[in-house]
């Protein structure tokens, strides 16, 4: 993996070369390539099985694993945007909230 450096570096290249604008509208372009892509993964995985099928569906996830690196490298670049240290607490406080809530529907589900 890349050392954090080399990422600031190209995201502030990225931002200064293109804009923020750009960057933002390139963000909004990659989510949805992502959720495109994660809707033919529902769509295919629900047909029967055939080799013709489960070719398309490894074909599907590449797509979806190259797309969702695209979105996270896109988050990152906005995040960098808006502010690390504020997405980064408002992450925390989501996950945090995220984990009291399932640790609850998990105690309530047992048996």
């Amino acid at each position: 993996m890349l050392n954090k450096n080399f990422y600031e570096e190209t995201f502030d290249k990225f931002k200064d070369s293109w804009g923020e604008e750009s960057e933002m509208r390139m963000c909004i372009e990659e989510m949805s390539e992502l959720t495109k892509e994660l809707c033919k993964f529902i769509r295919y995985s629900k047909n029967d099985k055939s080799k013709e099928n489960d070719e398309k569906l490894e074909q599907i996830k590449k797509n979806i694993i190259e797309e969702t690196a695209d979105v996270l490298i896109c988050a990152s670049q906005i995040k960098r945007i808006f502010g690390d240290s504020a997405v980064e607490e408002v992450m925390d406080y989501k996950i945090q909230r995220g984990r009291k809530i399932v640790d609850k529907w998990i105690e309530e589900h047992k048996n």
